[in-house]
């Protein structure tokens, strides 16, 4: 089995499309990705893509990221999930820290740091 074989599966989902792309130069190359601009393509790329790690943005335009996290966490409860977040207030963050995620980023944050938390898991 090559290195190729042996490349995370790590599922993006981020409404905003200039993140999207910056997500694909940074982590192509080190894992295997796939995108999700919004609640309804991520539920369509967990059951398609099959992710070992999902990065989540809690701002979705079709759905509430917590909301989403619940629901990934009745189908797929050993998931590991980092969600990313630009709200400033702790207040949202609360709901999502009972549901066994795998941490959080405050955006900006640094696309190093967010490797090291994937490479981090499992």
């Amino acid at each position: 089995m090559g290195p190729a074989a042996t490349r995370r599966k790590v599922l993006f989902v981020e409404d905003e499309a200039a993140l999207r792309r910056t997500y694909k130069r940074f982590f192509a190359a080190r894992y295997e990705v796939a995108f999700a601009a919004s609640g309804t393509e991520a539920r369509r790329q967990l059951e398609e893509f099959h992710p070992e790690i999902l990065v989540l943005d809690l701002r979705l335009p079709d759905t509430d990221g917590v909301t989403l996290l619940q629901e990934i966490r009745q189908s797929r409860p050993t998931l590991p999930v980092i969600v990313t977040t630009s709200y400033v207030s702790m207040e949202p963050l609360i709901n999502v820290l009972d549901l066994g995620h795998s941490g959080y980023l405050v955006k900006p944050f640094d696309l190093e740091d967010l490797a090291s938390r994937i490479d981090a898991l499992g």
